[in-house]
């Protein structure tokens, strides 16, 4: 998901209060932070402060984060804030970037933010906006997160939040909140029955909430007959300590998702956080999926098209070490491919020492019999190491298949042998 998240800071007292979210979420998320101060080169001179006290001012921020154990590092350049904004991003390895809306500072930024509006427009990198208004201090006793809001329109651009929205949700134990604005809500049947457009808006946030529930989230859903700005804004105003999550370039025949349209109305007019995730940002998601599921035996006869459809569909979950990620005897859902980190196999009775049957690493897959049936596990899988794993559900996988079926030809040969060799040391 997110490791480093980059956080401009601009001096001014709005931008600083942004600080106290920002180390929660980094704790929460186990991210380091990179803050970031741009003395700009074409600026006036009255309005420029001083390079040494940009430093101090940093550095001094440093130290507070890192008094409330966040991993935290400080920089300071000079030149444009967009660019050097977006080439410090890509230099420290930042897949987040934290910026206020807008703010007093003189230096400043206007109604969305000057700064803020154009890295909004051409960053590839996910961007978390957070309102003035929204950037008092949480309270330390409240959660920070408790409902992540996700408009859906229908396409799998929009959908291709839903990857962050799971990881999030694991880390801030949050719930989630599907929701469709259906502005046309369709043809009248009679004065009992919802509107047709309204009723396919329904089935279709059901069948997404199906899936996610059946990964152990908590999932609401909401189908509107309005317009999707206003909707969604005044839901997320509704619900306290929510986050909207949403892409951009999604596209349906009912709403459009681009910036200068539904995403840019959303940001302009929230009271409260919204994380925006280009659709670039995904794609590259996507691709780095697809180059590890290539390196697995399981799948390295597929295709380069075939496996970016099945990286669709798959998440990089991370696990600490001792975790259990799959217990035997437990409903088997889907299979999984290592990353990086190692795990140990083990089956036993309850109640008995546990018998090491394997240690798997980095290329390695387990679970995969899971795809084909849903038989209970048949044995425990634990992290030696912190791992990374690429985990496919089978609900996702055999939906591929049924769009794909030249997937599941080039993979039954793979299973079938897998199947011989577990039957021969029982597991799976």
């Amino acid at each position: 998901m997110f490791h480093r998240v980059l956080v401009p800071l601009d001096g001014s007292p709005q931008a600083d209060m942004i600080l106290s979210y920002v180390s929660r979420l980094a704790r929460h998320l186990n991210m380091a932070v990179t803050l970031l101060a741009v003395s700009d080169s074409h600026a006036a001179s009255t309005s420029a402060r001083p390079q040494g006290n940009l430093e101090r001012q940093l550095r001094a921020t440093g130290k507070r984060l890192t008094a409330e154990s966040v991993q935290a590092t400080t920089a300071v350049v000079t030149g444009r804030p967009v660019q050097e904004i977006l080439r410090v991003a890509e230099g420290q390895g930042c897949d987040l970037i934290v910026l206020l809306t807008s703010t007093d500072h003189p230096g400043g930024q206007g109604i969305l933010g000057r700064v803020t509006d154009k890295l909004f427009h051409i960053s590839h990198t996910p961007m978390l906006l957070i309102p003035p208004q929204s950037g008092e201090p949480p309270d330390a006793r409240q959660r920070l997160i408790t409902t992540l809001i996700v408009p859906l329109d229908g396409s799998p651009h929009a959908e291709a939040a839903l990857p962050y929205v799971e990881d999030l949700c694991e880390a801030l134990s949050a719930e989630i909140m599907l929701v469709r604005a259906v502005p046309f809500g369709g043809a009248y049947i009679d004065e009992k029955s919802p509107l047709t457009g309204e009723v396919d808006a329904s089935r279709y946030l059901e069948g997404v909430a199906a899936k996610l529930r059946a990964g152990g989230f908590a999932v609401q859903t909401r189908v509107l007959g309005r317009q999707p700005v206003d909707y969604i804004v005044d839901l997320a105003r509704q619900t306290p300590q929510s986050l909207i999550v949403l892409t951009t370039h999604g596209r349906s025949a009912l709403a459009r998702w681009f910036v200068g349209s539904v995403v840019e109305g959303i940001v302009r007019g929230a009271e409260g956080p919204v994380l925006v995730i280009p659709r670039q940002f995904s794609q590259q998601h996507a691709a780095k999926l697809a180059e590890l599921l290539a390196q697995t035996p399981l799948f390295a006869e597929l295709t380069q098209d075939d496996l970016e459809h099945l990286a669709e569909t798959a998440r990089i979950r991370t696990y600490q070490r001792a975790e259990v990620i799959v217990r035997e005897g437990e409903p088997a859902t889907g299979c999984f491919t290592i990353a990086s980190g190692r795990v140990e196999v083990l089956k036993g009775a309850q109640g008995s020492p546990p018998v090491v049957l394997a240690t798997l690493g980095a290329g390695d897959f387990f679970g995969e019999m899971a795809v084909i049936d849903d038989h209970p596990r048949s044995a425990t899988v634990r992290a030696l190491d912190e791992t990374e794993c690429v985990a496919i559900r089978r609900a996702d996988f055999l939906e591929i298949l049924q769009r794909r079926p030249q997937i599941a030809t080039r993979l039954l040969p793979i299973l079938v042998r897998r199947l011989r060799q577990a039957e021969a040391r029982g597991t799976e």
